[in-house]
């Protein structure tokens, strides 16, 4: 490799971070009603978890499909309600738990992986990551549960109503 090449090449990498995409920059904010899961949740007997997931927050947070989920973002944090049950997700990739110092707090952390945004939550034995992505109107949740074993992955589409 000539010595122009070498600079070349040593150009193109210290500059290429600065064409990249920014990360974190798209926005989750608003209202967000359910309109279409993909597998369907069962009906009957407890369709509405998934896995086997009990504790505080299985109706909400950790609830197979959410009917409605409230997402506030700032520049450092994402909020998301789902119900009466609130989460808060720093997006510096740390774990902050609810409450602080419980052992089986609400344990979250978010982060980006380009345009999508990545939010894992954990309370017990129960777990669920979150991979957000959103275009115009319509946001898409991959969401992932776990419990004692079993686990369920659905994608969620949702339709922006506020």
């Amino acid at each position: 490799m000539t010595m122009r090449s070498a600079w070349i090449v040593l150009a193109l990498t210290v500059a290429m971070p600065a064409v990249a995409p920014a990360q974190g920059s798209a926005d989750f904010s608003g209202t967000w009603k359910l309109s279409k899961t993909d597998p369907p949740v069962p009906t009957g007997g407890g369709g509405g978890r998934g896995g086997g997931i009990s504790g505080p927050y299985a109706e909400t947070t950790f609830a197979a499909a959410p009917e409605t989920i409230v997402i506030t973002q700032s520049g450092s944090e994402v909020g998301v309600q789902i119900g009466a049950a609130k989460a808060v997700f720093t997006l510096d990739n740390k774990t902050v738990s609810t409450p602080p110092g419980e052992v089986l707090a609400l344990k979250t952390r978010a982060h980006w992986e380009g345009p999508k945004l990545h939010l894992h939550f954990k309370q017990g034995m129960n777990w669920g990551r979150d991979i957000l992505s959103v275009s115009g109107g319509t946001l898409t949740l991959v969401r992932d549960l776990e419990s004692g074993g079993g686990s369920t992955t659905r994608t969620l589409t949702y339709a922006k109503s506020s």
